[in-house]
């Protein structure tokens, strides 16, 4: 792109001859582009500061034939003028994309025929960077709308260094802008003869300031010479060798003029994402981590599914902060902390302490409000800044990490703890009946006690389902919910959740309450649990499907995904005999979860979900080292699955024997889950597990294969295509 500025030149750059930016083209939009998008543009990313975001490599762009091309100098229109952003941790600035750029810009020459007596009228702030921040024109200011802090300062670019198209401070293109129009305002361009290439350089006009100075060699050859020792030195040395001055050479007005539909898509799928612990000990880490994920989502968007800005989707993800607004017991807890060790205790109150939090019955009622008021606080202002959303048939979905889906989990399901305090009170009472034998009164008391407890429990249930039929916890359906390094399936154990024959996933989580849940998570995760065996009991021998890698190549769709186990039947043993098994059987079975399973680079295979529950096993009877190890019965097994007969088995690991009984119809068990639920990351080639373990529980928001996955499940056609 340098070298095209510099064939242009010297002839026509400072009038209309910029290069229109558009980072979209479609048939369907109000302002049609006219030119191919250009990802590598710090205008085409609307989400992220990132480069990594703006890595694809830049087209070919074509003359803007919008406007004529003139011979005379003009005043630069609000097309050639660019406005920029920066945050106090940025070194550079990040040029906004055409859309906010143009509407800030005429909000600004708007309030320049504002006189300084009169009161500024309707100074509304512009919606900005995909509808996330807010820009004050007037205080220069560019705020997030739906989360605090991450505040930038904007600037208005006139004047840019032609390097790296940052632009000259403010303050300085104002000045250089105002002699740049006293001295060529409406003068021909053709009357400059261009500069030469060797040799003393005509200086037609001197701008001297504090640290450098500029000199125009002509309207478009204009360079900033430093004023510092170094650059001083350099210069006098390149003078004695005959050398050409080193400068920087400036462009006036930026290199892509702004157009009206440089703009990113309508909303249509929005994303809450929920934290874990960890938050009071980093206050606002969630922003940065739902900032990691969108930006990780633009990259595959624009790399991998281009067609959803042309089918105008979007998703947005918005941060929801739950425990900074929380106060529970004040400082009673870091009171009773000991001095010693007193940092690692900080860290432990200030993290794992939210579990404890959570499971006390004084503070439970206090977090899970807390959460569904700041989800619906977030929806209601999303709708109100988006009122096409809902209309248009905008879904939602939940990304809920560590404790936080455990939360989310409990709001949409509205979990009752009632029941369970009476399940003790009542097994407390049943004790205390057991010590009492032979005292009729003390009987009959308890027994009163255990008849009011459950009349009791029966009014207070019946309270919460009342109002929960007439309030509902959330505003809005849920679409997906997506539990991130979740515990949540040790805390429905906890409550007494068992597979049962028939077990389906409405037992879990109905779908008219939320269409699809995912679980997914780091096989190193200590935090992260399974939720398929709570289902179904036989699915502790099955494994959890692995996440595609990103970038590989003929991924097989999850929903056509091959099944496959660990071993036969090791359920029963996670040791010994077990591994024995493993070792000699199919090595296939287990090289899914390193990421070496040539089924998700094959081709498509049958659903396992419609496969008999133990079809494996006709595979692993392929090794004879198998079928010499398994009892005669286990050969006889696939001929009776044809023939429609349900079987349970029974393994001895002693005797390593197996035992068949032949089930009547009405209670043969459930073979299969309805969609699978359990998705694991897979781990890398040199992959350290001790490191993995400390590292893991917190490395989701960076990873583009789990990003790949939430992608490709809000938008269901992604995959296919």
């Amino acid at each position: 792109m340098m070298s095209e500025f510099g064939s242009l030149g010297d002839g026509i750059f400072s009038s209309n001859s910029r290069h229109s930016s558009s980072s979209r083209s479609s048939s369907d939009r109000l302002y049609p582009s006219l030119f191919e998008s250009d990802e590598d543009s710090p205008d085409s990313d609307c989400f992220s500061t990132v480069s990594e975001s703006r890595s694809t490599p830049p087209l070919t762009r074509q003359k803007n034939l919008l406007y004529p091309v003139n011979e005379e100098v003009d005043h630069l229109r609000p097309e050639e003028v660019r406005w920029l952003y920066k945050s106090k941790t940025d070194k550079k600035w990040h040029a906004f994309i055409g859309y906010d750029s143009l509407r800030i810009e005429c909000r600004f020459r708007a309030l320049q025929t504002i006189d300084e007596d009169e009161d500024i009228i309707d100074n509304d702030v512009i919606s900005v960077r995909g509808g996330l921040y807010e820009v004050d024109v007037v205080l220069k200011t560019c705020k997030p709308v739906y989360w605090s802090g991450d505040e930038s300062e904007i600037t208005r670019g006139l004047w840019f260094y032609e390097q790296d198209w940052q632009p000259l401070e403010e303050d300085y293109s104002q000045q250089l802008e105002a002699e740049h129009m006293s001295k060529f305002l409406g003068r021909r361009l053709d009357e400059f003869v261009p500069s030469p290439l060797k040799g003393k350089k005509p200086v037609l006009l001197l701008l001297k300031f504090e640290w450098f100075y500029v000199e125009w060699n002509g309207p478009n050859d204009v360079y900033l010479y430093s004023e510092s020792m170094s650059s001083k030195f350099a210069r006098a040395v390149g003078n004695k060798l005959g050398l050409q001055r080193a400068g920087s050479r400036l462009q006036r007005g930026y290199r892509y003029e702004a157009v009206m539909d440089d703009k990113p898509p309508d909303i249509t799928h929005l994303v809450f994402v929920v934290h874990g612990i960890g938050q009071k000990m980093d206050t606002g880490s969630i922003v940065k981590s739902c900032i990691e994920l969108r930006e990780k989502c633009v990259i595959i968007k624009n790399k991998t599914f281009p067609q959803l800005d042309y089918d105008n989707k979007r998703a947005e993800f918005l941060p929801v902060e739950w425990r900074s607004s929380l106060t529970l017991d004040g400082d009673t807890v870091d009171s009773i902390t000991p001095n010693k060790m007193l940092g690692f205790r900080s860290i432990l109150n200030s993290s794992a302490m939210d579990i404890l939090y959570y499971t006390s019955p004084l503070y439970r009622s206090e977090i899970t409000q807390s959460l569904q008021t700041q989800i619906n606080q977030l929806f209601d202002k999303f709708c109100g800044k988006n009122p096409y959303f809902m209309p248009s048939g905008g879904k939602i979905s939940v990304v809920a990490h560590s404790l936080g889906a455990v939360i989310t989990y409990d709001i949409l399901t509205g979990w009752n703890p009632i029941t369970l305090y009476d399940q003790l009170v009542s097994k407390v009472i049943d004790e205390e009946k057991e010590q009492a034998q032979g005292s009729d009164e003390l009987l009959n008391e308890l027994n009163e006690a255990k008849k009011r407890v459950i009349e009791l429990e029966t009014l207070l249930t019946g309270v919460h389902d009342k109002q929960n039929s007439a309030n509902s916890a959330l505003k809005f359906h849920v679409d997906n919910l997506f539990c991130v390094g979740s515990p949540l399936a040790v805390f429905l154990a906890l409550r007494g959740v068992r597979p049962t024959p028939k077990g389906t996933i409405d037992h879990i989580l109905p779908q008219s309450v939320c269409k699809r849940l995912f679980n997914l998570y780091h096989p190193y995760d200590p935090v992260a649990y399974r939720i398929e065996p709570l289902i179904l009991k036989h699915y502790t021998t099955v494994m959890p499907l692995p996440i595609h890698k990103y970038d590989a190549t003929n991924k097989v769709p999850y929903q056509t995904m091959k099944t496959k186990a660990y071993a036969a039947f090791e359920s029963t043993s996670r040791s010994g005999s077990m591994e024995k098994l493993t070792e000699k059987g199919d090595k296939a079975d287990t090289s899914s979860m390193n990421g070496t399973d040539p089924e998700v680079t094959g081709s498509a295979d049958t659903s396992p979900s419609r496969q008999p529950r133990f079809s494996f096993i006709g595979h692993l009877f392929k090794k004879k080292e198998i079928k010499d190890q398994m009892s005669a019965e286990l050969k006889n097994l696939e001929k009776m699955e044809k023939e429609g007969e349900e079987i349970e088995l029974t393994f001895d690991k002693q005797s390593r024997s197996v035992s068949m009984t032949v089930l009547p119809v009405e209670q043969a068990e459930q073979t299969d889950l309805e969609y699978r639920i359990d998705y694991q990351i897979r781990l890398g080639n040199f992959t350290n597990s001790y490191i993995s373990l400390l590292t893991s529980h917190t490395s989701y928001w960076g990873n583009k294969d789990l990003a790949y996955f939430i992608l490709t499940h809000l938008f269901p056609g992604l995959e296919d295509s």
